[in-house]
């Protein structure tokens, strides 16, 4: 019986039973996450590239750490609940409080196992998910160089972004067979106040030579209508979607920002790296994107969740065990909900202003929710021992 056991033993046993619902709760909700719509949208996204099976597989594998440390918060969550669910329908944990052992002594464990879960997050989100997505991005790039389009010849569609996520430059091509072009559409919009579109009735596709494309109707339309152009060429090769001048200008530019540190890729770059990147932008005046605050936080909060959350489960695990009383099991599950519902919000929070300086405001907005679940936690957990 629990109540013989000495604090320490206690400790390792009821660690043990979280490690072991945790473990679970890993696997579980990683098959549920990602092999869904998760991994059919990838492979539809990555297919356009026509990638090997090989190739293919290795960068399934690649996202997998992101989905794992995506629900790390929910795995450990359910395991504390099953855990401490499980000792109070055996009614351990009166016998527990009987012999004078204090709920925050028993949440010890938890607690400990919630810590060790936010530092392996941290460094899965932070570390591991960044290379993994640098990675993704050179096959992606190895792919599109040397490669072929996608077999079947229907309908191809490739877009790029620039550094604050907002569309760059869009292709889509109606019909092909292996790299003879049909009827295809190109949009650029790399310019500022600037977009240009070409519309041509067929081509060739090179991965090093670039785009060969025959009768070609090509616009630029611009904020100054009096800048607006239109043209027809029979044949116009080019080696981006820009010309080759326009886009050696921009990788220069782009390897000068990389260079000055100025270069914001918050999918590919650690905390420690992107703070000091926004801080020089921002003393410079550069644009930065909502995003890309939002993403930098999430790194440190997000990791942190894994920790406060369980402080609200250990409470509602503990119930009258009634015969058919699920109401704290059911209110876990709504605190879980909460959650994730409050990141969201959140999250769409940061597109409005409300007076305050915008880096503060996404600051304050991204660690709203693990502050909001630190006092919902130590709140209950005080209020179920005055009860117990």
């Amino acid at each position: 019986m629990i109540k013989s056991l000495s604090p320490k033993l206690l400790d390792r046993y009821l660690f043990k039973q979280m490690l072991d619902y945790f473990l679970l709760g890993v696997v579980v909700f990683t098959l549920i996450a990602f092999f869904s719509d998760t991994l059919l949208k990838f492979i539809r996204e990555v297919q356009k590239y026509g990638a090997s099976p090989g190739t293919l597989l290795t960068m399934i594998g690649l996202q997998l750490p992101h989905s794992i440390s995506l629900i790390m918060p929910a795995s450990v969550f359910l395991a504390v609940l099953m855990t401490f669910n499980q000792l109070n329908n055996q009614f351990e944990i009166i016998a527990l409080r009987m012999n004078g052992i204090s709920l925050w002594r028993l949440s010890i464990p938890a607690i400990v196992l919630g810590f060790m879960v936010s530092l392996t997050t941290y460094f899965m989100s932070d570390y591991l998910v960044p290379w993994c997505n640098v990675r993704t991005e050179v096959l992606k790039e190895n792919m599109m160089r040397s490669g072929t389009l996608p077999p079947g010849g229907n309908s191809f569609m490739f877009r790029s972004f620039d550094d604050n996520h907002n569309l760059a430059r869009l292709i889509y091509i109606s019909r092909y067979h292996r790299r003879d072009l049909g009827d295809s559409t190109i949009l650029d919009m790399t310019k500022p106040g600037e977009m240009q579109i070409l519309q041509s009735r067929s081509g060739h596709w090179d991965p090093v030579e670039g785009w060969d494309l025959r009768n070609v109707n090509m616009y630029r339309v611009s904020q100054d209508l009096n800048r607006s152009t239109a043209g027809h060429f029979a044949q116009l090769t080019l080696s981006g979607l820009l010309d080759d001048s326009e886009a050696a200008k921009q990788e220069e530019e782009r390897q000068q920002r990389q260079a000055e540190g100025l270069e914001v890729r918050s999918d590919q770059q650690t905390f420690a790296q992107l703070y000091p990147i926004i801080q020089r932008r921002e003393a410079l005046h550069m644009k930065v994107a909502v995003n890309s605050y939002l993403r930098m936080w999430d790194k440190l909060t997000y990791p942190l969740s894994c920790l406060v959350i369980i402080l609200s489960a250990i409470p509602l695990a503990i119930v009258p065990p009634r015969k058919n009383d699920r109401s704290g099991f059911i209110f876990s599950l709504g605190v879980l909900f909460l959650f994730y519902q409050l990141d969201s919000v959140c999250n769409a929070l940061g597109h409005f202003s409300i007076g305050i300086d915008r880096p503060t405001w996404l600051m304050l907005l991204s660690w709203l929710p693990i502050l909001i679940l630190l006092l919902l936690g130590i709140f209950l957990i005080n209020r179920k021992s005055k009860v117990l």
